[in-house]
């Protein structure tokens, strides 16, 4: 297959062949604007129903409150919830919960949205937490993804490969799946280590601006929290997978 023309634009019949990969996704972009306590969001405080206390480990610690999503805020996508509101949480380690697979994803399908504000707290220098700060507000956009080159399924299509340094480089680009995001394609630091076909719930990438950074997985880092299709379907959340890994 040729993939680009003589101006070294994607010719019309490499399009047409990958568009077939396209899904969509919520590119999520996270801002200090002030956010209240119901308000998608990444870091701060939860809400959390009355009856209900931050998840605490063997030791009684509170495991780290990583973000919610309140879905009625975000663009409607295919199979995913509409209302109601779903918290993140990891456990306070070494590796965020990693190894042993310490983390909380809560679901509350009724939540009545306050306008009681979250106030900004900067980072705590005593608190090992890939949150610094917070909480930022989370505004998300929908976009279209094609898929990347760090996926499981990529060796089913036929992509520019490396002897092709032109279109191999314009592909990495034009198939960037970096960045904090709901559904889609994943990015990952490393390589897609799931072993299975699974939707991508949540993606927290590094983030910040010209000043600092407002969140950081070790190095240049990225977490993901993934959900089997028929189980997001359902609103049941007690089987996601979580990972992250950094360079």
């Amino acid at each position: 297959m040729q993939f680009l023309d003589a101006n070294k634009q994607w010719t019309p019949e490499f399009m047409q062949y990958i568009e077939q990969t396209v899904k969509p996704s919520v590119k999520l972009t996270l801002s200090k604007e002030p956010a209240t306590i119901t308000d998608s969001k990444v870091g701060g405080t939860p809400w959390l129903p009355p009856q209900l206390a931050i998840p605490q480990d063997e030791e009684g610690r509170d495991y780290l409150f990583i973000a919610q999503i309140n879905w009625a805020q975000m663009p409607p996508l295919e199979g995913y919830p509409t209302s109601g509101l779903t918290s993140f949480f990891v456990k306070q380690d070494d590796t965020f919960g990693l190894l042993d697979q310490a983390f909380h994803v809560w679901h509350f399908p009724d939540v009545i949205d306050s306008e009681q504000i979250d106030p900004y707290q900067p980072e705590d220098p005593e608190l090992y937490s890939p949150v610094l700060g917070g909480p930022y507000k989370l505004t998300g956009m929908l976009e279209k993804q094609l898929i990347p080159y760090k996926n499981h399924r990529a060796d089913q299509y036929q992509l520019p490969t490396d002897q092709d340094e032109v279109a191999y480089s314009k592909y990495w680009d034009l198939t960037d799946a970096s960045g904090s995001r709901i559904g889609g394609y994943p990015y990952f630091s490393q390589d897609d280590v799931r072993e299975e076909e699974m939707e991508l719930l949540f993606q927290l990438d590094m983030e910040g601006d010209h000043k600092s950074y407002y969140v950081s997985w070790g190095d240049s880092g990225v977490a993901n929290f993934f959900i089997r299709k028929q189980d997001l379907l359902r609103l049941d959340f007690s089987q996601v997978f979580y990972t992250w890994d950094c360079l």
